[in-house]
């Protein structure tokens, strides 16, 4: 059973004055501004005296996890305004308005009517809980002390508890995800890494003694420390891929989208093959499972590793549904790396079928409504058609309420949280001029005795794609095309 380290934190006032980098507003509240926080507390006046090795070791090995989900109440950016403070050299002016200084505050407002309260939440696994527990029994009594988070204005009370799911469930506030992808500095929060208590200690020292002119600039701020994307959970990051268009005149039929993805992938594990036996590009897991995909075990369908998906042609009424276009995308979240790899290795390769006949070369995109179709399946939107059929991870029995269970757990399967989605809808018929009914596409034999539909998902939010769900969501099954603005025209 999976276990929760709680650190619980009431503001006191319903404005946060807390800013990230760049001098730009943050909320919610970093967990690296927590842990100094946390630290601060345990620090402050006589229980300075109190300070053990036990502690300082509770606090190494939180620094140590992976950055908490945090649960916050909403919050919007509050009216700025100015405060004016006494300037560092006051005593050399003899007018009083020249001895002060200006200070913009441009805080965030907590909308809750109710007490403002943020929840940090660590996971600990359960075969970690009998050495983890007295760590966290350490920083449940240390989080009593924490009396600021922000500045110093922005005071705060604190609890420190272990909740199981349920518990974590019943939390009330919108929850924030991290992600480690390479997105804008304003989404990204401060996040403490090893040695982060260490280097704390450092800039406080360097605090105490800030008279001294042999201190660098900047010694008394705090180095050690990593950042993360946090994201509000239905929101997902960027999903890096990279297309291809075949040559004129070249073309596929819908119905056979899985036999070339199969080809497209066994143009890749060719290239990786040769990558890695030079000594190239290495990828997580290695080639066999991150670009093949071959696992050990088939219950394995939620690491990360490459999706090969042709697509169709669709945006218009007199759409053929034929496969000019191709796509190799990584997992949400992804960084971006192996799928530039795939576009400079793949780049002027030539695709074969299973006999070894030549049929058809991968190209950068270079017609006009290339670009168009491509984008019915990568920009973001909260209304997703499928194009080719989802198969589920199961079958329905013809049951309705079993094919919606089925279809939640695929969408749990490709990294996508099922409170992100509103509502969606089942049918046989396609959505999409181009598309056809489920049973006229090919699908690989360990597949075939899975239900199959064409599925309408609306999510609360806009989510990017490409978006593909179900068991075939790697070999080009499970396809869905952004639906709003879908009447731009997208030529063959």
């Amino acid at each position: 059973m999976t276990r929760y380290l709680c650190i619980s934190v009431t503001l006191l006032d319903p404005l946060f004055h807390g800013k990230r980098d760049e001098d730009a507003p943050e909320w919610p509240p970093s967990p690296m501004r927590l842990f100094q926080a946390l630290v601060a507390g345990s620090c402050t006046g006589c229980r300075d005296a109190e300070w053990s090795e036990a502690k300082a070791n509770a606090y190494r090995w939180l620094e140590r996890r992976k950055p908490p989900i945090i649960i916050a109440p909403a919050a919007r950016p509050a009216a700025g305004y100015t405060l004016f403070v006494p300037n560092n050299d006051s005593d050399t002016k003899f007018e009083r308005h020249k001895r002060l200084t200006q200070k913009t505050l441009r805080p965030h407002r907590i909308l809750n009517d109710g007490p403002a309260t943020l929840h940090y939440l660590w996971d600990i696994a359960e075969d970690e809980w009998e050495q983890a527990r007295p760590l966290a029994e350490v920083l449940e009594a240390e989080a009593r002390h924490l009396t600021t988070l922000g500045w110093g204005i922005d005071q705060a009370v604190a609890q420190g508890r272990i909740l199981n799911r349920s518990e974590v469930r019943a939390l009330a506030g919108q929850r924030w995800q991290p992600w480690d992808v390479p997105l804008s500095s304003r989404s990204k929060l401060r996040v403490p890494k090893s040695g982060s208590l260490d280097d704390l200690e450092r800039a406080y020292e360097a605090f105490r003694n800030r008279l001294s002119m042999k201190l660098p600039p900047g010694a008394r701020e705090p180095r050690v420390f990593d950042t993360r994307v946090y994201l509000p959970v239905g929101t997902l990051p960027p999903r890096p891929h990279v297309a291809f268009e075949l040559p004129e005149g070249v073309a596929f039929r819908v119905e056979d989208a899985a036999r070339v993805a199969a080809m497209l992938r066994s143009l890749a594990c060719q290239s990786a093959k040769e990558d890695e036996a030079g000594h190239g590009h290495t990828f997580p897991g290695g080639a066999e499972f991150y670009v093949a995909g071959h696992v050990k075990d088939r219950t394995d369908v939620t690491s990360a590793r490459f999706s090969y998906l042709p697509l169709p042609s669709i945006g218009h009424e007199h759409a053929d549904g034929m496969i000019r276009r191709l796509l190799v995308a990584e997992p949400f979240g992804g960084d971006g790396v192996h799928a530039t790899w795939a576009q400079q290795r793949l780049r002027n390769g030539t695709l074969r079928d299973e006999r070894g006949n030549e049929r058809g070369i991968l190209l950068d995109l270079r017609r006009r409504s290339s670009r168009r179709v491509v984008d019915l399946y990568v920009r973001e939107s909260k209304c997703w058609h499928s194009v080719t059929p989802v198969v589920l991870p199961g079958f329905d029995d013809g049951k309705h309420v079993k094919a919606e269970r089925l279809f939640l757990k695929a969408v749990a399967q490709a990294g996508i949280p099922i409170e992100a989605v509103e509502s969606f809808t089942f049918r046989k018929a396609p959505f999409w001029p181009g598309a056809t009914h489920p049973r006229h596409y090919f699908v690989p034999e360990y597949m075939r005795h899975f239900s199959r539909w064409h599925v309408a998902v609306h999510f609360r939010e806009p989510i990017p794609g490409p978006l593909a769900l179900g068991v075939g969501r790697h070999v080009g099954l499970g396809l869905f095309a952004a639906r709003d603005g879908a009447g731009q025209q997208a030529s063959s």
